[in-house]
């Protein structure tokens, strides 16, 4: 199946996560077996040379599943930054700590970690939220959208006017000045991804955070941050995929 293709396959092939498990005879799976499909993914990133992380893995915190809803079907991805506290750190504590943030909000607490997928700046892809279960990665528009976040500021300080924004343009005045940027093995870890989910599921669309309807409120004003976005652009180039509709 070719990795541009836009329809869900019936049928699939999984050499499951198992030891020499590129040697093992591929077993033949029904797309509509989500179980098995989710571990296939999986199986296939491992194929493409990238390590996959699994929940259990990086110690994800149990998730309030009595609450999250099913999704399926997906036709669009997000593509977020992990925004300024995060730059290429230990990718397993950044996410414990966003799962940690996103989960203990006091205003509108989310049932798990928001993103489906994390890449890190060393091109290792680690599961967020199950891929079974809707994401809380956009405001009012996750219904068919899966979530990557990128472990990596791509923030630029120029887009923000809060007390952060002003200190890094101040440090930028006096020669401390780092400009963002995602990782050579980030971005081709993205495009792997990206083509290995567009195998499974019919995805039209790519966008970053703020490219998406209705994401003014909160960090969807600037997530991914205009470097995110410049990326977002030229994988849409790369995969043919079109960019959100506005409203």
């Amino acid at each position: 199946m070719s990795s541009t293709s836009r329809h869900p396959i019936e049928r699939w092939t999984s050499a499951t996560a198992v030891e020499n498990y590129k040697n093992q005879p591929a077993t033949e799976i029904t797309v509509n077996d989500r179980a098995a499909t989710r571990h296939a993914i999986i199986a296939r990133v491992r194929q493409h040379e990238l390590e996959f992380i699994e929940r259990s893995h990086w110690a994800a915190h149990r998730n309030r599943s009595a609450n999250m809803r099913d999704d399926w079907n997906y036709e669009a991805i997000a593509v977020h930054t992990a925004g300024r506290s995060h730059a290429c750190g230990p990718a397993a504590l950044q996410l414990q700590a966003i799962q940690d943030m996103q989960m203990g909000t006091k205003d509108s607490p989310k049932d798990d970690i928001a993103y489906h997928y994390a890449l890190d700046c060393f091109g290792n892809v680690y599961e967020g939220r199950d891929i079974r279960f809707k994401g809380e990665h956009l405001y009012q528009f996750n219904t068919g959208a899966i979530g990557i976040v990128l472990l990596e500021n791509l923030i630029e300080s120029s887009e923000t006017d809060d007390v952060v924004g002003k200190a890094l343009r101040f440090l930028g005045k006096l020669g401390y000045r780092r400009q963002p940027m995602a990782p050579e093995a980030q971005q081709h870890a993205l495009l792997h991804l990206i083509s290995i989910l567009r195998e499974v599921f019919p995805i039209k669309t790519l966008g970053g955070h703020r490219e998406f309807p209705r994401q003014a409120k909160g960090d969807g004003r600037v997530c991914p941050g205009n470097v995110g976005i410049a990326l977002v652009e030229r994988v849409r180039i790369a995969t043919g995929l079109a960019m959100p509709e506005t409203d």
